[in-house]
């Protein structure tokens, strides 16, 4: 193969590898104070698959998991905790009603929703998190929020989930999500 096909390949490669990458969504967060206590809110490209969906039709609880991080970044050292904050979130199917329960773990808030559409819609963009009091923090840092979120099915034994390994996971990893704390 002489020189310029290779290039022409090699070019064409590279072209479709910069499309493909711009297609991936990619969530966003932001942060600001409110009465001494720092907020975020996240937006998200929430996606149930097609096999969670049928799960909830089965009866099966999903939990939606936010995994905040506050993080000290330091130039020339290890970077710092500062500490860390989970927002959970339960799904489930009412078979009675068809309406999906979307339920806040942490402080208990339940939302009914009547599509799989309005609960991705509802945890596409999640507002008003308190993430930390800004009497802990020193504004002279570089604070960065850094955010991993995942969905896993509830109520299903570990052996049964070694038994379905090469079955398809109802399990899902979101790419970690990074913002500044102070802007």
């Amino acid at each position: 193969m002489s020189m310029r096909p290779k290039i022409k390949v090699l070019s064409l490669f590279f072209i479709f590898f910069l499309s493909s990458q711009g297609i991936a969504n990619v969530g966003s967060g932001s942060s600001y104070v409110k009465d001494g206590v720092y907020f975020s809110d996240v937006l998200l490209p929430f996606k149930l698959e097609k096999q969670q969906v049928e799960a909830l039709s089965s009866g099966l609880t999903l939990k939606f998991q936010l995994d905040f991080s506050i993080v000290d970044i330091r130039n020339w050292r290890i970077d710092r905790d500062i500490g860390t904050l989970n927002q959970s979130y339960s799904i489930r199917l009412n078979a009675f009603t068809g309406r999906y329960l979307v339920t806040n773990l942490n402080i208990g808030t339940k939302v009914t929703l009547s599509s799989i559409q309005e609960v991705e819609s509802f945890l596409s963009e999640i507002k008003n998190i308190p993430l930390v009091d800004d009497s802990i923090l020193d504004i002279e840092k570089n604070y960065s929020v850094i955010m991993q979120a995942g969905i896993t099915a509830e109520g299903i034994s570990q052996w049964i989930k070694t038994l379905s390994f090469w079955r398809e996971n109802l399990d899902t990893e979101f790419e970690v999500i990074e913002w500044k704390l102070l802007d």
